[in-house]
Protein backbone atom coordinates (compact mmCIF):
# COMPACT_ATOMS: atom_id res chain seq x y z
CA UNK A 1 0.00 0.00 0.00
CA UNK A 2 2.91 2.63 0.83
CA UNK A 3 4.69 1.37 -2.49
CA UNK A 4 1.55 2.29 -4.44
CA UNK A 5 0.84 5.81 -2.55
CA UNK A 6 4.45 6.63 -3.81
CA UNK A 7 4.17 5.18 -7.52
CA UNK A 8 0.54 7.37 -7.46
CA UNK A 9 1.94 10.42 -6.21
CA UNK A 10 5.29 10.26 -8.47
CA UNK A 11 2.54 9.88 -11.80
CA UNK A 12 0.65 12.78 -11.00
CA UNK A 13 4.03 14.75 -10.25
CA UNK A 14 5.21 14.25 -13.84
CA UNK A 15 1.53 15.13 -15.22
CA UNK A 16 2.20 18.21 -14.35
CA UNK A 17 5.88 18.53 -14.52
CA UNK A 18 5.85 21.73 -16.49
CA UNK A 19 5.75 23.56 -13.43
CA UNK A 20 9.14 22.08 -11.93
CA UNK A 21 12.33 22.73 -13.93
CA UNK A 22 13.97 19.33 -15.52
CA UNK A 23 16.80 19.43 -12.68
CA UNK A 24 14.14 19.30 -9.91
CA UNK A 25 11.90 17.26 -11.25
CA UNK A 26 15.28 14.40 -11.27
CA UNK A 27 16.11 15.49 -7.48
CA UNK A 28 12.31 14.81 -6.92
CA UNK A 29 12.71 11.58 -8.30
CA UNK A 30 15.63 10.36 -6.63
CA UNK A 31 14.63 11.42 -3.46
CA UNK A 32 11.68 9.15 -3.77
CA UNK A 33 13.71 6.57 -5.00
CA UNK A 34 15.89 6.60 -1.37
CA UNK A 35 12.52 6.36 0.16
CA UNK A 36 11.64 3.55 -1.36
CA UNK A 37 14.95 1.67 -0.90
CA UNK A 38 14.75 2.67 2.90
CA UNK A 39 10.81 1.36 3.01
CA UNK A 40 12.30 -1.60 1.84
CA UNK A 41 15.59 -2.62 3.86
CA UNK A 42 13.47 -2.33 6.51
CA UNK A 43 11.00 -4.49 5.42
CA UNK A 44 13.82 -7.14 4.58
CA UNK A 45 15.45 -6.74 8.05
CA UNK A 46 11.94 -7.19 9.62
CA UNK A 47 11.29 -9.84 7.72
CA UNK A 48 14.58 -11.80 8.86
CA UNK A 49 13.89 -11.11 12.37
CA UNK A 50 10.52 -12.71 12.46
CA UNK A 51 11.55 -16.11 10.35
CA UNK A 52 12.37 -18.67 13.06
CA UNK A 53 9.19 -16.77 15.38
CA UNK A 54 6.43 -17.02 12.38
CA UNK A 55 8.13 -21.09 11.39
CA UNK A 56 6.86 -21.43 15.82
CA UNK A 57 3.80 -19.98 15.22
CA UNK A 58 2.61 -21.08 11.57
CA UNK A 59 4.48 -23.98 10.54
CA UNK A 60 2.47 -27.04 9.70
CA UNK A 61 4.52 -30.26 9.51
CA UNK A 62 3.61 -33.11 7.35
CA UNK A 63 2.13 -35.17 10.79
CA UNK A 64 -1.58 -36.65 10.39
CA UNK A 65 -3.79 -37.81 12.57
CA UNK A 66 -5.27 -41.48 12.66
CA UNK A 67 -7.77 -40.22 10.23
CA UNK A 68 -4.56 -38.98 7.79
CA UNK A 69 -5.59 -35.33 8.00
CA UNK A 70 -2.93 -32.59 8.28
CA UNK A 71 -2.23 -31.62 11.96
CA UNK A 72 -0.49 -28.64 12.70
CA UNK A 73 2.24 -28.71 15.33
CA UNK A 74 1.23 -26.95 17.60
CA UNK A 75 -2.09 -28.54 17.60
CA UNK A 76 -0.29 -32.05 18.15
CA UNK A 77 1.47 -30.32 21.26
CA UNK A 78 -1.99 -29.08 22.21
CA UNK A 79 -3.36 -32.96 22.58
CA UNK A 80 -0.61 -34.49 23.70
CA UNK A 81 -0.89 -32.67 27.19
CA UNK A 82 -4.62 -33.71 27.24
CA UNK A 83 -3.29 -37.11 26.65
CA UNK A 84 -0.32 -36.59 29.32
CA UNK A 85 -3.23 -35.80 32.00
CA UNK A 86 -5.10 -38.47 31.07
CA UNK A 87 -2.37 -40.78 31.67
CA UNK A 88 -1.26 -38.98 35.00
CA UNK A 89 -4.65 -39.45 35.89
CA UNK A 90 -5.14 -43.10 35.07
CA UNK A 91 -2.11 -44.57 37.37
CA UNK A 92 -3.29 -42.42 40.48
CA UNK A 93 -4.43 -44.40 43.47
CA UNK A 94 -6.84 -43.67 45.49
CA UNK A 95 -4.81 -42.22 48.43
CA UNK A 96 -3.21 -39.72 45.30
CA UNK A 97 -3.86 -36.14 45.24
CA UNK A 98 -5.16 -34.54 42.04
CA UNK A 99 -2.35 -32.96 40.30
CA UNK A 100 -2.04 -29.22 40.22
CA UNK A 101 -1.53 -27.82 36.71
CA UNK A 102 -1.74 -23.67 36.99
CA UNK A 103 0.51 -22.03 38.83
CA UNK A 104 -0.13 -20.69 42.21
CA UNK A 105 1.64 -18.67 45.21
CA UNK A 106 1.54 -21.89 47.13
CA UNK A 107 2.66 -24.60 44.16
CA UNK A 108 4.47 -22.05 41.65
CA UNK A 109 6.42 -25.18 40.36
CA UNK A 110 4.35 -27.09 38.02
CA UNK A 111 2.91 -29.58 37.40
CA UNK A 112 2.74 -30.92 40.92
CA UNK A 113 0.79 -33.84 43.04
CA UNK A 114 0.73 -32.89 46.79
CA UNK A 115 1.79 -35.94 48.97
CA UNK A 116 1.27 -36.91 52.62
CA UNK A 117 2.65 -39.23 54.96
CA UNK A 118 -0.16 -40.73 55.61
CA UNK A 119 -1.59 -43.75 53.80
CA UNK A 120 1.66 -43.83 52.08
CA UNK A 121 3.38 -47.26 51.28
CA UNK A 122 7.10 -47.52 51.51
CA UNK A 123 8.73 -49.99 50.83
CA UNK A 124 11.07 -51.77 52.53
CA UNK A 125 14.42 -52.97 52.28
CA UNK A 126 14.99 -57.03 51.89
CA UNK A 127 18.52 -57.10 53.45
CA UNK A 128 20.69 -54.20 54.85
CA UNK A 129 23.03 -54.67 51.84
CA UNK A 130 23.31 -55.94 48.12
CA UNK A 131 25.57 -58.82 48.32
CA UNK A 132 27.84 -58.78 45.20
CA UNK A 133 26.52 -61.75 42.99
CA UNK A 134 29.29 -64.21 42.45
CA UNK A 135 29.33 -63.68 38.97
CA UNK A 136 30.75 -60.37 39.24
CA UNK A 137 33.26 -61.69 41.12
CA UNK A 138 34.12 -63.75 38.69
CA UNK A 139 34.56 -61.01 36.19
CA UNK A 140 36.42 -59.01 38.48
CA UNK A 141 38.86 -62.09 38.41
CA UNK A 142 39.13 -62.62 35.05
CA UNK A 143 39.76 -58.65 34.28
CA UNK A 144 42.46 -58.83 36.82
CA UNK A 145 44.66 -61.92 35.77
CA UNK A 146 44.92 -60.45 32.26
CA UNK A 147 46.03 -57.10 33.66
CA UNK A 148 48.87 -58.45 36.10
CA UNK A 149 49.52 -60.62 34.11
CA UNK A 150 50.55 -57.86 31.46
CA UNK A 151 52.33 -55.86 34.24
CA UNK A 152 52.86 -56.86 37.74
CA UNK A 153 52.99 -53.32 39.41
CA UNK A 154 51.12 -51.31 36.92
CA UNK A 155 48.58 -53.91 36.77
CA UNK A 156 47.70 -54.57 40.32
CA UNK A 157 46.81 -50.60 40.24
CA UNK A 158 44.57 -51.33 37.11
CA UNK A 159 43.12 -54.16 38.62
CA UNK A 160 42.39 -52.25 42.04
CA UNK A 161 40.45 -49.50 39.71
CA UNK A 162 38.13 -52.28 38.15
CA UNK A 163 37.55 -54.18 41.05
CA UNK A 164 36.12 -50.65 42.68
CA UNK A 165 34.86 -49.48 39.46
CA UNK A 166 32.74 -52.69 38.62
CA UNK A 167 31.59 -53.55 42.07
CA UNK A 168 30.83 -49.99 43.12
CA UNK A 169 27.26 -49.77 42.34
CA UNK A 170 26.61 -52.95 44.08
CA UNK A 171 28.47 -53.03 46.68
CA UNK A 172 27.38 -49.53 47.74
CA UNK A 173 24.50 -47.95 46.21
CA UNK A 174 21.73 -50.52 45.38
CA UNK A 175 18.92 -51.57 47.55
CA UNK A 176 16.62 -54.79 46.58
CA UNK A 177 12.78 -53.19 47.68
CA UNK A 178 10.30 -56.02 48.97
CA UNK A 179 7.90 -54.84 46.24
CA UNK A 180 10.10 -56.36 43.86
CA UNK A 181 11.98 -53.07 42.62
CA UNK A 182 15.54 -51.69 42.99
CA UNK A 183 16.43 -48.71 44.51
CA UNK A 184 19.99 -47.01 43.63
CA UNK A 185 21.18 -43.79 44.55
CA UNK A 186 24.43 -41.96 43.31
CA UNK A 187 26.71 -42.20 45.50
CA UNK A 188 27.53 -39.48 48.07
CA UNK A 189 24.32 -37.86 47.30
CA UNK A 190 21.29 -40.02 49.21
CA UNK A 191 19.11 -39.91 46.05
CA UNK A 192 18.24 -41.77 42.99
CA UNK A 193 18.80 -40.32 39.44
CA UNK A 194 16.72 -41.61 36.36
CA UNK A 195 19.95 -41.05 34.63
CA UNK A 196 22.75 -42.18 36.95
CA UNK A 197 20.85 -45.29 38.19
CA UNK A 198 20.42 -46.20 34.39
CA UNK A 199 24.38 -45.48 33.82
CA UNK A 200 25.07 -47.41 36.62
CA UNK A 201 24.07 -50.62 35.43
CA UNK A 202 24.88 -50.48 32.35
CA UNK A 203 28.32 -52.43 32.14
CA UNK A 204 26.28 -55.06 34.14
CA UNK A 205 24.51 -55.96 30.99
CA UNK A 206 27.95 -56.13 28.33
CA UNK A 207 28.53 -59.92 29.63
CA UNK A 208 27.04 -61.24 32.59
CA UNK A 209 23.23 -60.30 31.86
CA UNK A 210 22.08 -63.85 32.26
CA UNK A 211 22.81 -63.79 35.44
CA UNK A 212 19.80 -64.35 38.01
CA UNK A 213 20.88 -61.57 40.61
CA UNK A 214 21.47 -59.15 38.09
CA UNK A 215 18.17 -60.33 36.48
CA UNK A 216 16.46 -59.48 39.48
CA UNK A 217 18.48 -55.99 40.36
CA UNK A 218 18.22 -54.04 36.60
CA UNK A 219 14.25 -55.83 36.03
CA UNK A 220 13.72 -54.05 39.37
CA UNK A 221 15.40 -50.73 38.62
CA UNK A 222 12.91 -50.39 35.21
CA UNK A 223 10.13 -51.02 37.70
CA UNK A 224 11.51 -48.86 40.40
CA UNK A 225 12.07 -46.08 37.58
CA UNK A 226 8.43 -46.47 36.17
CA UNK A 227 6.73 -45.81 39.59
CA UNK A 228 9.01 -42.23 39.62
CA UNK A 229 8.04 -41.47 36.60
CA UNK A 230 4.46 -41.33 37.38
CA UNK A 231 5.46 -39.94 40.32
CA UNK A 232 6.29 -36.68 38.47
CA UNK A 233 8.08 -37.32 34.82
CA UNK A 234 9.52 -34.04 34.67
CA UNK A 235 11.63 -34.43 37.79
CA UNK A 236 15.00 -35.57 37.91
CA UNK A 237 16.05 -36.94 40.74
CA UNK A 238 13.66 -39.13 43.69
CA UNK A 239 13.66 -40.35 46.80
CA UNK A 240 11.58 -43.60 48.57
CA UNK A 241 10.26 -41.45 51.57
CA UNK A 242 11.36 -38.50 53.80
CA UNK A 243 14.85 -39.30 55.10
CA UNK A 244 15.63 -40.28 58.84
CA UNK A 245 18.32 -37.66 59.12
CA UNK A 246 17.01 -35.30 56.33
CA UNK A 247 18.73 -32.72 54.81
CA UNK A 248 16.88 -29.05 54.84
CA UNK A 249 14.88 -29.97 51.56
CA UNK A 250 13.39 -33.57 53.83
CA UNK A 251 11.56 -31.08 55.55
CA UNK A 252 9.00 -30.70 52.97
CA UNK A 253 8.62 -26.26 54.24
CA UNK A 254 6.86 -24.18 52.10
CA UNK A 255 10.12 -23.00 50.04
CA UNK A 256 10.54 -26.65 49.35
CA UNK A 257 6.93 -27.45 48.16
CA UNK A 258 7.18 -24.09 46.09
CA UNK A 259 10.33 -25.77 44.12
CA UNK A 260 8.26 -28.57 43.25
CA UNK A 261 9.02 -31.12 45.94
CA UNK A 262 7.27 -33.40 47.91
CA UNK A 263 8.13 -36.64 49.66
CA UNK A 264 9.27 -38.69 46.74
CA UNK A 265 10.09 -35.94 44.18
CA UNK A 266 13.77 -34.66 45.13
CA UNK A 267 14.76 -32.20 42.40
CA UNK A 268 11.81 -30.79 39.84
CA UNK A 269 14.46 -29.92 37.55
CA UNK A 270 13.59 -31.24 33.66
CA UNK A 271 16.71 -33.00 32.02
CA UNK A 272 15.63 -34.44 28.75
CA UNK A 273 18.10 -37.10 29.55
CA UNK A 274 16.66 -38.61 32.44
CA UNK A 275 13.31 -39.66 30.36
CA UNK A 276 15.89 -40.79 27.76
CA UNK A 277 17.86 -43.20 30.25
CA UNK A 278 14.72 -44.85 31.24
CA UNK A 279 14.40 -45.89 27.23
CA UNK A 280 17.99 -46.71 26.99
CA UNK A 281 17.93 -48.76 29.81
CA UNK A 282 14.85 -50.44 28.86
CA UNK A 283 15.69 -51.18 25.33
CA UNK A 284 19.38 -52.23 26.43
CA UNK A 285 18.19 -54.96 28.63
CA UNK A 286 15.69 -56.34 26.20
CA UNK A 287 18.15 -56.27 23.08
CA UNK A 288 20.61 -58.00 25.23
CA UNK A 289 18.29 -60.47 27.14
CA UNK A 290 15.28 -60.41 25.32
CA UNK A 291 13.09 -60.98 28.24
CA UNK A 292 10.23 -59.13 28.42
CA UNK A 293 9.52 -59.66 32.24
CA UNK A 294 9.74 -55.61 33.05
CA UNK A 295 8.06 -54.56 29.73
CA UNK A 296 3.92 -54.55 30.86
CA UNK A 297 0.95 -52.29 30.19
CA UNK A 298 2.65 -50.07 33.24
CA UNK A 299 6.01 -50.11 31.44
CA UNK A 300 3.88 -48.80 28.24
CA UNK A 301 1.96 -46.34 30.67
CA UNK A 302 5.12 -44.86 31.31
CA UNK A 303 6.70 -44.95 27.75
CA UNK A 304 3.27 -43.05 26.73
CA UNK A 305 4.13 -40.30 29.07
CA UNK A 306 7.62 -39.77 27.75
CA UNK A 307 6.59 -39.25 24.41
CA UNK A 308 3.85 -37.25 24.88
CA UNK A 309 6.17 -34.28 27.26
CA UNK A 310 8.73 -34.60 24.66
CA UNK A 311 5.93 -33.74 21.89
CA UNK A 312 4.31 -31.04 24.15
CA UNK A 313 8.20 -29.72 25.19
CA UNK A 314 8.26 -29.02 20.97
CA UNK A 315 6.37 -26.27 21.97
CA UNK A 316 7.34 -25.31 24.96
CA UNK A 317 6.75 -21.38 25.30
CA UNK A 318 3.38 -21.49 23.78
CA UNK A 319 1.95 -25.45 25.31
CA UNK A 320 4.06 -26.65 28.43
CA UNK A 321 2.82 -26.66 31.89
CA UNK A 322 6.07 -26.78 33.00
CA UNK A 323 7.43 -24.04 35.51
CA UNK A 324 10.17 -24.00 38.44
CA UNK A 325 10.94 -21.19 40.42
CA UNK A 326 14.67 -21.71 39.34
CA UNK A 327 13.91 -20.51 36.38
CA UNK A 328 13.71 -17.16 35.18
CA UNK A 329 10.67 -15.36 32.49
CA UNK A 330 8.15 -15.75 34.88
CA UNK A 331 9.37 -19.85 35.61
CA UNK A 332 9.35 -20.68 32.29
CA UNK A 333 12.38 -19.89 31.13
CA UNK A 334 13.76 -18.24 28.15
CA UNK A 335 11.86 -17.70 24.91
CA UNK A 336 12.58 -20.89 22.48
CA UNK A 337 10.92 -20.82 19.03
CA UNK A 338 9.59 -23.86 17.08
CA UNK A 339 12.48 -26.40 15.14
CA UNK A 340 11.19 -29.57 15.84
CA UNK A 341 13.42 -30.11 18.63
CA UNK A 342 11.87 -30.92 22.01
CA UNK A 343 13.05 -28.42 25.02
CA UNK A 344 14.24 -28.78 28.47
CA UNK A 345 14.96 -26.62 31.44
CA UNK A 346 18.08 -28.06 32.45
CA UNK A 347 21.25 -29.94 31.58
CA UNK A 348 22.81 -33.72 32.37
CA UNK A 349 24.96 -31.53 34.76
CA UNK A 350 21.89 -30.22 36.72
CA UNK A 351 22.62 -27.05 35.24
CA UNK A 352 20.12 -24.86 33.59
CA UNK A 353 19.96 -24.09 30.01
CA UNK A 354 20.96 -21.44 28.69
CA UNK A 355 18.75 -21.27 25.22
CA UNK A 356 16.57 -24.35 25.85
CA UNK A 357 17.39 -26.13 23.28
CA UNK A 358 20.17 -28.67 24.42
CA UNK A 359 21.52 -30.37 20.64
CA UNK A 360 23.26 -33.84 22.74
CA UNK A 361 20.23 -34.25 24.74
CA UNK A 362 17.89 -34.40 21.27
CA UNK A 363 20.28 -36.43 19.80
CA UNK A 364 19.94 -39.25 22.33
CA UNK A 365 16.36 -38.70 22.03
CA UNK A 366 16.30 -39.57 18.67
CA UNK A 367 18.52 -43.02 19.37
CA UNK A 368 15.81 -43.84 21.85
CA UNK A 369 13.00 -42.92 20.12
CA UNK A 370 14.21 -45.77 17.39
CA UNK A 371 14.87 -48.27 20.12
CA UNK A 372 11.89 -47.79 21.24
CA UNK A 373 9.94 -48.18 18.43
CA UNK A 374 11.94 -51.30 17.37
CA UNK A 375 10.28 -52.63 21.15
CA UNK A 376 7.21 -51.81 20.82
CA UNK A 377 7.27 -53.36 17.49
CA UNK A 378 7.76 -56.18 18.91
CA UNK A 379 5.93 -56.22 22.25
CA UNK A 380 3.30 -54.08 21.34
CA UNK A 381 2.41 -53.98 18.05
CA UNK A 382 -1.05 -53.18 18.19
CA UNK A 383 0.13 -49.62 19.36
CA UNK A 384 -0.18 -47.87 16.25
CA UNK A 385 -1.13 -44.53 17.09
CA UNK A 386 1.85 -44.60 19.96
CA UNK A 387 4.12 -45.42 17.17
CA UNK A 388 3.27 -42.77 14.57
CA UNK A 389 3.81 -40.31 17.00
CA UNK A 390 7.00 -41.94 18.22
CA UNK A 391 8.71 -41.95 14.13
CA UNK A 392 7.00 -38.07 13.70
CA UNK A 393 8.63 -36.94 16.64
CA UNK A 394 12.26 -38.47 15.34
CA UNK A 395 11.52 -36.82 12.32
CA UNK A 396 10.72 -33.67 13.71
CA UNK A 397 13.98 -33.70 16.26
CA UNK A 398 16.53 -35.29 13.27
CA UNK A 399 14.98 -31.89 11.38
CA UNK A 400 15.59 -29.27 13.84
CA UNK A 401 19.03 -30.49 14.93
CA UNK A 402 20.06 -30.22 11.13
CA UNK A 403 18.15 -26.76 10.72
CA UNK A 404 18.91 -25.21 13.39
CA UNK A 405 21.93 -27.22 15.35
CA UNK A 406 24.52 -26.80 13.25
CA UNK A 407 26.61 -23.30 12.86
CA UNK A 408 29.74 -22.18 10.62
CA UNK A 409 32.89 -21.90 12.79
CA UNK A 410 35.42 -19.93 11.44
CA UNK A 411 37.80 -22.34 12.15
CA UNK A 412 36.27 -25.47 12.33
CA UNK A 413 33.63 -25.44 9.94
CA UNK A 414 30.37 -26.56 10.24
CA UNK A 415 29.74 -27.64 13.94
CA UNK A 416 26.89 -28.86 16.21
CA UNK A 417 26.05 -26.37 18.46
CA UNK A 418 25.49 -27.18 22.18
CA UNK A 419 22.02 -25.34 22.83
CA UNK A 420 20.16 -22.97 20.77
CA UNK A 421 17.07 -21.33 20.96
CA UNK A 422 15.41 -21.29 17.59
CA UNK A 423 15.70 -17.76 17.08
CA UNK A 424 19.10 -16.85 16.64
CA UNK A 425 21.41 -17.49 19.57
CA UNK A 426 23.68 -20.24 20.18
CA UNK A 427 26.12 -21.86 22.58
CA UNK A 428 29.05 -22.86 21.17
CA UNK A 429 30.67 -25.34 24.24
CA UNK A 430 30.45 -28.82 25.46
CA UNK A 431 30.07 -30.08 28.83
CA UNK A 432 31.54 -33.58 30.55
CA UNK A 433 28.38 -34.73 31.81
CA UNK A 434 26.39 -37.68 28.83
CA UNK A 435 24.46 -36.78 27.02
CA UNK A 436 27.42 -34.52 25.74
CA UNK A 437 28.46 -33.23 21.97
CA UNK A 438 31.41 -36.02 22.34
CA UNK A 439 29.20 -38.41 23.82
CA UNK A 440 27.22 -38.42 20.20
CA UNK A 441 28.39 -41.51 18.51
CA UNK A 442 28.76 -43.75 21.84
CA UNK A 443 25.64 -43.17 22.55
CA UNK A 444 24.62 -44.18 19.04
CA UNK A 445 23.25 -40.78 16.71
CA UNK A 446 23.02 -40.92 13.48
CA UNK A 447 21.47 -38.40 10.78
CA UNK A 448 20.39 -38.90 6.95
CA UNK A 449 21.55 -35.24 7.15
CA UNK A 450 25.07 -36.12 7.51
CA UNK A 451 25.62 -40.06 6.56
CA UNK A 452 29.43 -40.20 6.98
CA UNK A 453 29.52 -38.45 10.34
CA UNK A 454 31.60 -35.09 8.95
CA UNK A 455 29.59 -32.75 11.59
CA UNK A 456 30.54 -35.14 14.88
CA UNK A 457 34.32 -34.86 13.20
CA UNK A 458 34.20 -31.43 13.10
CA UNK A 459 32.48 -30.87 16.09
CA UNK A 460 35.04 -33.25 18.12
CA UNK A 461 38.18 -31.01 16.81
CA UNK A 462 36.08 -27.53 18.28
CA UNK A 463 35.31 -29.54 21.86
CA UNK A 464 38.77 -31.25 22.32
CA UNK A 465 40.19 -27.50 22.14
CA UNK A 466 40.89 -24.46 23.93
CA UNK A 467 38.34 -22.83 21.28
CA UNK A 468 35.41 -24.91 23.74
CA UNK A 469 35.28 -22.27 26.72
CA UNK A 470 35.09 -26.06 29.15
CA UNK A 471 38.33 -27.46 27.80
CA UNK A 472 41.45 -27.39 30.26
CA UNK A 473 44.81 -28.20 30.05
CA UNK A 474 47.69 -28.15 33.01
CA UNK A 475 50.75 -30.75 33.88
CA UNK A 476 48.96 -34.00 34.82
CA UNK A 477 46.03 -33.71 32.65
CA UNK A 478 43.56 -32.04 29.48
CA UNK A 479 39.72 -32.66 28.78
CA UNK A 480 36.59 -31.12 29.07
CA UNK A 481 34.90 -29.69 32.13
CA UNK A 482 31.53 -28.00 33.34
CA UNK A 483 30.20 -25.03 34.71
CA UNK A 484 29.15 -27.41 37.86
CA UNK A 485 32.53 -27.71 39.30
CA UNK A 486 35.54 -25.43 39.18
CA UNK A 487 37.61 -23.70 36.12
CA UNK A 488 40.46 -26.04 35.57
CA UNK A 489 39.03 -29.01 36.82
CA UNK A 490 38.56 -31.92 34.15
CA UNK A 491 36.50 -34.61 34.39
CA UNK A 492 37.42 -37.93 34.47
CA UNK A 493 33.93 -38.58 32.56
CA UNK A 494 34.98 -36.94 29.65
CA UNK A 495 38.32 -38.75 29.75
CA UNK A 496 36.27 -41.91 29.83
CA UNK A 497 33.61 -41.01 26.69
CA UNK A 498 37.25 -39.78 24.79
CA UNK A 499 38.22 -43.48 25.37
CA UNK A 500 34.75 -44.46 24.28
CA UNK A 501 34.45 -42.67 21.16
CA UNK A 502 38.47 -42.95 19.73
CA UNK A 503 39.85 -46.71 19.67
CA UNK A 504 43.40 -45.26 17.94
CA UNK A 505 46.28 -46.58 20.10
CA UNK A 506 47.54 -43.06 20.38
CA UNK A 507 44.37 -41.64 22.30
CA UNK A 508 43.97 -44.82 24.37
CA UNK A 509 47.24 -44.77 25.96
CA UNK A 510 46.69 -40.79 26.64
CA UNK A 511 42.90 -41.76 28.13
CA UNK A 512 44.59 -44.61 30.24
CA UNK A 513 47.68 -42.01 31.31
CA UNK A 514 45.23 -39.60 32.50
CA UNK A 515 42.61 -41.83 34.31
CA UNK A 516 45.57 -43.68 36.38
CA UNK A 517 46.83 -39.75 37.02
CA UNK A 518 43.17 -38.44 38.68
CA UNK A 519 42.53 -41.46 41.27
CA UNK A 520 45.31 -40.03 43.39
CA UNK A 521 45.73 -43.85 45.65
CA UNK A 522 41.75 -43.66 46.34
CA UNK A 523 41.40 -46.18 43.12
CA UNK A 524 38.26 -44.54 42.99
CA UNK A 525 37.12 -42.35 39.50
CA UNK A 526 36.03 -38.50 41.40
CA UNK A 527 33.64 -36.38 39.49
CA UNK A 528 36.38 -33.85 38.59
CA UNK A 529 39.75 -32.63 39.46
CA UNK A 530 42.78 -30.16 39.00
CA UNK A 531 44.37 -30.82 35.93
CA UNK A 532 47.50 -29.07 38.08
CA UNK A 533 47.20 -30.88 41.40
CA UNK A 534 44.64 -34.23 41.30
CA UNK A 535 44.43 -34.10 44.86
CA UNK A 536 41.66 -31.48 44.42
CA UNK A 537 39.07 -33.26 43.08
CA UNK A 538 35.23 -33.02 43.76
CA UNK A 539 33.40 -35.93 45.07
CA UNK A 540 34.85 -38.69 46.47
CA UNK A 541 32.26 -41.32 45.86
CA UNK A 542 30.39 -40.70 42.24
CA UNK A 543 28.82 -44.22 41.43
CA UNK A 544 28.06 -43.04 37.37
CA UNK A 545 31.97 -42.28 36.58
CA UNK A 546 32.96 -45.48 38.13
CA UNK A 547 30.51 -47.38 35.81
CA UNK A 548 31.75 -45.83 32.83
CA UNK A 549 35.50 -46.42 33.84
CA UNK A 550 34.84 -49.94 34.45
CA UNK A 551 32.70 -50.26 31.16
CA UNK A 552 35.67 -48.35 29.22
CA UNK A 553 38.07 -51.12 30.74
CA UNK A 554 36.09 -53.72 29.23
CA UNK A 555 35.25 -52.37 25.77
CA UNK A 556 39.17 -51.77 25.37
CA UNK A 557 40.74 -54.45 28.01
CA UNK A 558 43.19 -55.82 24.83
CA UNK A 559 44.64 -52.51 24.26
CA UNK A 560 44.70 -51.44 28.32
CA UNK A 561 46.66 -54.74 28.25
CA UNK A 562 48.81 -53.90 25.69
CA UNK A 563 49.32 -50.73 27.43
CA UNK A 564 50.66 -52.08 30.23
CA UNK A 565 53.11 -54.68 28.56
CA UNK A 566 54.76 -51.77 26.80
CA UNK A 567 54.96 -50.06 30.71
CA UNK A 568 58.64 -50.18 32.95
CA UNK A 569 57.87 -51.35 36.15
CA UNK A 570 60.20 -48.92 37.97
Amino acid sequence: MFIYRLISILSKLIRIRTKYTRLELIGLIIFIGLLLNIFSLHYFFQCSSLTNHEKSLSFISKSKDLNNNPISTIERSRKALEKLKILLNSVMSSNDQPWIWLPTSEYPSIPYQPTSLLNQHIPKPINNHTIVPQSVKNEINRVCQRLNKANQVYGDIWCKLFTKSYADTLATTTTLLDDNTTYIITGDIDLMWLRDSSAQVHQYMMSISNDKDIQRIIEGLIRRQTKFIYSNPYASSFRLTLRPNPPSDDSLEPIHIQKGRNIHVAMHNYELDSLCYHLRLSYTWWKQTKRINPFNQQWLIAVNIIIQIMIIEQHHSQISPYRYTELGNNHQGSPVAYTGMTWTGFRPSDDKTKFGYLIPSNMMATVVLKQSAEMIKEIFPEQIELLKEIEQLRVDILSGIHTYGVVKHDKYGQIYAYETDGFSQSLLIDDANVPSLLSASYLGFKTPYDPQDQLIISTRNFILSKDNPLFYQGQYAYGIGSHHTPIEYVWPMSIIMEGLTNNSKENLDSVWQRLEASHVETFSMHESFNVNNPKEFTRHWFAWVNSLSAELILVHLDDLENWLKNRRSD
